[in-house]
């Protein structure tokens, strides 16, 4: 699994940041964004997991 975070100087642009990266991605928000201890915001997102169902799905055939 892949992590990304996206650090910003407000909530807002945070959000922004994080959203846009998720859809040109394909990632997965993991973590809102949340104030640091020097006023800075942090989101965070990772690759999606793979499909258990899916891939069980495929081995029992």
């Amino acid at each position: 699994m892949t992590r990304y975070a996206v650090l910003a100087e407000s909530p807002e642009e945070c959000a922004a940041g994080l959203a846009r990266l998720c859809e040109a991605l394909g990632l997965e928000p993991t973590t809102s964004p949340v104030r640091l201890t020097d006023g800075r915001w942090l989101a965070r997102a990772v690759t999606p997991a793979p499909d258990a169902r899916g891939a069980l799905t495929t081995v029992a055939r």
